[in-house]
C-alpha cells in the first residue's frame, strides 16, 4: 500500500503544514494529477486553489459522482478519513489520458483522435472497463458479424476534469458516450429511429458493457432495449448511449 504520512489535515481549512502539503502534492501528481507540479519544478508547501480543485476531483472519483462540486466533496484530507486512506489504496483512482483503442481491440477511441475537442480524459478505472467491453464484444458478438462497428467511444472529461460546456456532468472521468452502431459498419450520425441504426450491436455493446464489475448504468432513449433492462431513458440520448461506471471496494 502507498504510503502518505500526514500529521494534520490538508486542503480546504485544514492546518496545511508545509511538509504534509508537499506530500500530499507528490502524491496526487503520481496519481495523474500532474498540473499540481509544473514540469521541471518540485512541489511547494502551499496550499492553493487549484491543489484544493484537485483534491475535491479526487474525492468526487472516489465517491462516484459524476459533477466536482458537491457538499461531500469538501476538499479537505483529514489524517485515517476516507479521503486519506484512499490516496493509499492500491487501486487508487489514477487519471490518464484515456487510450485510443483499436480495430483489433473491438473499441476505437474517437475522443482521443479528434484534436478539435478536449474530452478524452478520465479514470483508469473507466479505461480498464472499456479495454474489458471492448474484448467482450469481440468475442461475442464482432467475431460471428465481422462487418458490424467496433464500440465507439466519444466525450469523456476534460483534461483537469470538472466543469465542461458539452455536458451536464462527464466532470469526473467516470463515464463516456458512445455513438450508435449503423448496419454499414459505421457509427454515429443517426438516431434510434433510423433504419441504419444496428440494434442488435448496441445491444451486445451494452451488454458487453454491463457484465464488467464497476459497471453502473446506461443512459439510451431505445424503448427495446429499455424494456430488456440494459439502459435508461433519459433526455438528449437518441443519438448517443451514455456508460457510467462506479468505484471499486478500496484496498
Amino acid at each position: 500500500m502507498p504510503s502518505l504520512k500526514i500529521s494534520a489535515s490538508v486542503g480546504l481549512n485544514g492546518v496545511n503544514k508545509t511538509k504534509d502539503v508537499v506530500k500530499t502534492k507528490r502524491r496526487l501528481v503520481a496519481l495523474g494529477f500532474r498540473w499540481l507540479i509544473p514540469d521541471g519544478k518540485r512541489a511547494d508547501g502551499k496550499m492553493g486553489p487549484e491543489t484544493i480543485r484537485a483534491i475535491q476531483l479526487f474525492q468526487a472519483i472516489k465517491n462516484g459522482f459524476d459533477i466536482v462540486i458537491n457538499r461531500k466533496n469538501d476538499g479537505r484530507i483529514d489524517p485515517g478519513g476516507d479521503t486519506h486512506l484512499w490516496l493509499q489504496a492500491t487501486n487508487a483512482p489514477r487519471w490518464i489520458r484515456m487510450p485510443a483503442g483499436s480495430v483489433a481491440e473491438g473499441y476505437v477511441n474517437d475522443e482521443v483522435a479528434d484534436m478539435s475537442d478536449n474530452h478524452d480524459f478520465g479514470t483508469d478505472w473507466l479505461a480498464n472497463t472499456l479495454r474489458a467491453t471492448g474484448a467482450a464484444y469481440k468475442a461475442s458478438f464482432l467475431k460471428a458479424n465481422p462487418r458490424a462497428s467496433v464500440l465507439r467511444v466519444n466525450d469523456t472529461s476534460m483534461p483537469r476534469g470538472g466543469d465542461t460546456p458539452d455536458h451536464a456532468g462527464h466532470e469526473t472521468g467516470l463515464v463516456c458516450d458512445i455513438f450508435l452502431p449503423r448496419r454499414d459498419g459505421g457509427a454515429g450520425g443517426i438516431v434510434v429511429t433510423h433504419p441504419k441504426y444496428d440494434r442488435a450491436a448496441m445491444r451486445a455493446m451494452l451488454k458487453a458493457f454491463l457484465a464488467q464489475p464497476l459497471a453502473d448504468r446506461v443512459l439510451l432513449n431505445d424503448s427495446v432495449l429499455v424494456s430488456e433492462g440494459l439502459c435508461r431513458p433519459a433526455a438528449g440520448h437518441e443519438n448517443h448511449a451514455h456508460l457510467e461506471i462506479k468505484p471499486p471496494l478500496r484496498k
